[in-house]
């Protein structure tokens, strides 16, 4: 009776706990606070990815910046720091679809990877909002939540846009599999070299201007003097 009592514990235990450990960062719906570094308002933490490398972690965070926060060209990244696996950029994000708010918001991220980990950092937080009457951007520090509900809605909706901008992140990060990346210094100087994939172009240079496709050879345009063509998913020829 004891070992059957065990057994039917140990099975209701596996069947609660697969539907927790398959669920996304965004059905968790995790949120992020905002904390106060300073006289500074941030969003600082990090996330751990168990038996994922350095490596991986950071291109697939470089990876979803680029398709999702940098227009073209890896415009908005300012910094990127190959051996040190972090960079930072500024994007702007609005309020959610479901919000009743209709806030933009200018940001400026900092990602960094180390010990299996992602550290984000986000600050310089400006607004535009309807609520602020006589200012066309106001910074985050200058909301008083505690004593204006207008101000209290407006942390509330960024709270909201942010936590979800970084959960869908999280959730590219645990599931993409990017194509090796071996190109580490090419990458670093945003040099193309034959042989490179194009996870790595895109790392070193961003989302091309076009992108078309002839005879099984694709060609990748950055400028009018910029142009990659693949074969099989690799770099055959540069031009430049």
């Amino acid at each position: 009776m004891r070992r059957q009592l065990i057994f039917v514990w140990t099975i209701l235990m596996l069947v609660f706990a697969f539907p927790l450990s398959a669920q996304t960062f965004v059905e968790i719906g995790q949120k992020y606070p905002v904390t106060t570094d300073g006289d500074k308002c941030a969003v600082n933490g990090f996330t751990p990815f168990n038996g994922m490398s350095d490596e991986k972690i950071f291109a697939n965070a470089m990876l979803w910046a680029i398709e999702n926060l940098c227009p073209q060209l890896r415009d908005g990244m300012t910094e990127v720091d190959i051996p040190s696996k972090s960079f930072s950029c500024d994007f702007t994000m609005g309020s959610l679809p479901d919000s009743e708010e209709e806030n933009l918001f200018y940001v400026k991220a900092t990602f960094r990877v180390a010990d299996g980990k992602l550290l984000y950092y986000i600050s310089d937080v400006l607004i535009e909002s309807s609520v602020f009457v006589m200012k066309k951007v106001t910074p985050l520090e200058k909301l008083n939540p505690e004593k204006k509900a207008a101000h209290k809605r407006t942390m509330d909706d960024f709270i909201a846009s942010e936590s979800q901008l970084l959960n869908k992140m999280f959730d590219f990060i645990t599931t993409h599999q990017p194509a090796p990346i071996t190109h580490w210094n090419d990458i670093a100087i945003r040099r193309a070299v034959k042989g490179m994939n194009e996870d790595e172009c895109l790392m070193a240079f961003g989302k091309p201007q076009t992108i078309r496709e002839n005879n099984g050879e694709v060609q990748w345009m950055y400028s009018s003097s910029f142009f990659l063509f693949f074969q099989n998913g690799v770099v055959k020829t540069v031009l430049r």
